[in-house]
């Protein structure tokens, strides 16, 4: 992709905290002068000094908007001779990328987006503004996507065992769509120009690997694994469960989307979260050290199945998985666990469960569907003379 653009910044000093701060360009692509950018809202603030950000470096500029900006173009011209700064005509106004980034995110969290999906929107959209060549966002064109997308794919991998690289890579395209869009920029992509990758499937736990796990789980380990498989909770739901979820029998889930469901479990699940709550101090049912709510349970998972000398995998997910497969070959219908999983369709719950069959039918289906040649028998003639 194209070189990284050089951002100006300006050090400012708020609340008694030293803070970088975007600098609020008009859209004749001049600096205003002293404006920044704090949380979306412009500010003036006449002490502290210009910085350009490059690199993951920052080149301070001076405390003269002009000056700052000068030597911002001049240091953007050196880095790329063939690549001239052009005055911007009257067609070529709007919003500029920096800003934009600063609104968008700002409104997400106005509208009560939660801090964990802004920061996997950020993955995307960070970087695509920090290495896009584009002054305004109503700029960007589809090629900037495709250069992105080029420039996603040159950087290293993370190390991890059951990664899906091409999946990281569609997700981060997305971002950036969903935040072009808020600003009138969409369609620049057709779907078929997407990363393409292929969609993870979840296989529950058959009843030996569950034997492992419990065989060599500590109480709190042997509740992690009651809950995930009894109540169906998709990972970021069970980190914020509460106690006083629990009625009866039962549990009232907070889903994504800020979607609410109640989920039934079973009088023994219930009465260990009842018997936990009498030897807990807080409001959450798992806990870190420092009393918030325990986000790192896929790491506690995965330490015992380390500790039990699993060979399988494991994860939350398949705890799920497991919880309503289980329901499943017992008898609940399909609509039931469309409402208890948080489906939005009863087709997904069917593609869901698509894999599920009881123990040995689809062994013994594939053997009664097996084609046998049988033997040609030959009938003996009789010759004259017999």
């Amino acid at each position: 992709m194209a070189s990284p653009r050089f951002t100006l910044y300006k050090h400012i000093k708020i609340g008694g905290t030293w803070r970088y701060c975007r600098a609020a360009v008009a859209v004749n692509n001049k600096v205003k002068p002293h404006i920044v950018v704090v949380g979306g809202t412009e500010e003036k603030h006449e002490d502290g000094s210009y910085c350009v950000r490059h690199k993951n470096q920052w080149i301070g500029v001076g405390n003269d908007p002009a000056e700052a900006l000068r030597r911002r173009t001049k240091l953007s011209e050196q880095e790329n001779p063939a690549r001239q700064t052009a005055p911007v005509s009257g067609a070529a106004t709007g919003t500029p990328l920096a800003e934009a980034v600063d609104i968008y995110f700002k409104n997400l969290e106005n509208r009560g987006v939660d801090a964990e999906t802004i920061r996997c929107y950020r993955s995307g959209v960070d970087p695509f503004v920090e290495n896009c060549e584009k002054q305004f966002v109503q700029q960007v064109v589809k090629q900037d996507m495709l250069d992105f997308m080029g420039w996603l794919r040159k950087q290293p991998l993370p190390k991890r065992r059951h990664s899906n690289p091409n999946r990281t890579y569609y997700n981060k395209v997305s971002y950036v769509a969903i935040f072009l869009k808020e600003f009138g920029v969409s369609r620049l992509l057709k779907k078929k120009e997407y990363p393409r990758y292929h969609k993870k499937k979840i296989v529950a736990h058959p009843e030996e690997e569950l034997s492992v796990l419990y065989e060599h789980a500590n109480p709190d380990e042997r509740f992690l694994l009651d809950f995930f498989i009894g109540s169906m909770v998709r990972d970021e739901e069970g980190y914020t469960c509460r106690y006083s979820d629990l009625t009866g029998v039962t549990l009232t889930i907070r889903g994504k989307q800020h979607k609410t469901r109640t989920i039934e479990i079973s009088p023994r699940l219930a009465d260990a979260i009842n018997e936990r709550r009498k030897h807990s101090k807080s409001e959450y049912l798992f806990i870190n050290r420092k009393g918030k709510p325990n986000q790192h349970l896929l790491r506690d998972l995965q330490d015992l199945a380390e500790k039990a000398g699993a060979k399988f995998h494991t994860e939350l997910h398949k705890l799920r998985k497991t919880g309503a497969s289980r329901r499943y070959l017992a008898g609940v219908p399909l609509p039931t666990l469309m409402l208890e999983l948080g489906h939005e369709s009863l087709a997904t719950t069917q593609d869901y469960l698509a894999d599920v069959r009881k123990e040995g039918e689809a062994k013994k289906a594939v053997a009664e569907a097996d084609f046998i040649p049988k033997p040609k028998i030959v009938k003996k003639t009789e010759t004259a003379g017999d």
